[in-house]
């Protein structure tokens, strides 16, 4: 390589490094230091941490949201400040991402011996229900399998309990076996499931374990499953993120089977974090028309059983694609700030505590600073991993704040 090339490389590398350490300390450093807190009523929130620590009984907190929580790297700073006050209980909801061909979570990798059919809850047309993890797949053949296997340098506690949500085995689903990477076959706590619900547990704990079916009587045709939790059987908190490309808040609101699932984990918070596909309708947004479609999620999840209490947050400065003179531009989204006021007047009204993430990151033009620090995808709509990890670390200090 050319001296004067690596000359001119290194003055490069050498700029670059000055301007994100400069950024860093002026946009990201102000931004943190003065906006990672939550607004409105948290004194209820306040209350189920402390109960739940009282108690020393599983916590379950699920992060509901659309892309960007979709592959979970948001909600991982939240997960170990929760870990370090009430210890861990496992991993919580692990839907074979892979198996239905969509991205999904870094801890854990599926895959199957067969190809399955696949619903999303944002489809218009559903060939199957969509239930807690906002996907379902489906598959006729009793031979198919699906394998699970934790990351086992980066997730410490192995599986011991595996809950299966799926079809209904007294009509024409088929019934389901766990099997670890040991061999052996995990026990039914039959005592607690139903017949769209199956829980196991195993002696020993695994990294790995594969999910047969078996068919025990000839009306049994088909396998549906909407999702699968997982734990390590031992109290502390479980904090899972269910995130889909593309969804909304009309979209969860809408899913019977989602709330009904819902229901069966009783949460003890819920983290709402939707507003951006919303922010895309463009000619088609209404102010009033996503009012009532959030306060409609609101009141679905303010109706489950063990009255989860319920976080906001508002949708990230996300940018928009202008063309002139045959050539693309960004610009700030001009729907966003209308979301985000929407969000910030429900959350007024009826006393939920809100995490600003638009104000977080610094406002309406605030994509293009993370964008020069190489924290966005190319459309900025999206994030870096570490970019999300450090929009995750402002929601974790905004709640760590209210933590016993």
């Amino acid at each position: 390589m050319p001296i004067i090339w690596k000359i001119k490389n290194s003055i490069s590398i050498f700029l670059i490094c000055l301007l994100t350490i400069a950024m860093s300390s002026t946009v990201l450093g102000q931004r943190i230091s003065l906006n990672d807190s939550l607004s409105g009523f948290t004194q209820a929130l306040e209350d189920r941490f402390l109960l739940k620590k009282q108690l020393n009984s599983e916590l379950f907190v699920l992060h509901l949201g659309d892309s960007h929580i979709q592959p979970g790297g948001m909600t991982i700073p939240l997960s170990e400040a929760l870990h370090s006050v009430y210890g861990d209980a496992g991993y919580g909801l692990a839907f074979p991402y892979q198996v239905a061909k969509t991205n999904g979570h870094d801890g854990y990798q599926t895959k199957s011996n067969v190809a399955w059919e696949v619903s999303k809850i944002i489809h218009a047309k559903k060939e199957f229900p969509v239930g807690i993890c906002g996907y379902t797949i489906h598959s006729k053949d009793v031979n198919a399998k699906i394998t699970w296997e934790f990351d086992s340098l980066s997730y410490d506690d192995q599986v011991q309990r595996i809950e299966i949500f799926h079809g209904n085995v007294l009509d024409s689903n088929y019934q389901y076996q766990i099997v670890s990477e040991f061999g052996e076959y995990a026990k039914p706590l039959r005592h607690l499931s139903d017949a769209c619900h199956s829980v196991f547990a195993f002696e020993k704990p695994t990294f790995v374990f594969d999910l047969l079916h078996e068919q025990q009587f000839a009306f049994q045709k088909s396998s549906t499953i909407y999702g699968v939790k997982v734990s390590n059987g031992q109290p502390g908190a479980i904090i899972s993120a269910i995130g889909v490309n593309g969804a909304t808040y009309n979209h969860y609101a809408e899913s019977v089977t989602f709330r009904n699932q819902l229901e069966m984990l009783k949460p003890d918070v819920v983290v709402v974090s939707l507003g951006t596909n919303e922010a895309f309708q463009f000619g088609d947004f209404d102010d009033t028309t996503f009012f009532d479609q959030s306060l409609n999620l609101v009141q679905m999840l303010s109706s489950l059983e063990s009255q989860p209490i319920i976080v906001l947050t508002t949708p990230p400065a996300v940018s928009k694609v202008q063309y002139k003179n045959k050539k693309s531009y960004f610009t700030p989204n001009p729907l966003v700030p209308r979301v985000r006021a929407v969000i910030m007047d429900i959350g007024q009204r009826l006393n939920i505590p809100i995490y600003d993430l638009y104000t977080y990151m610094g406002g309406e033009d605030s994509m293009k600073n993370w964008a020069q620090l190489g924290m966005t995808d190319k459309k900025r709509i999206h994030f870096s991993p570490k970019g999300y990890q450090i929009l995750g670390e402002g929601m974790r200090n905004a709640i760590d704040n209210h933590l016993p």
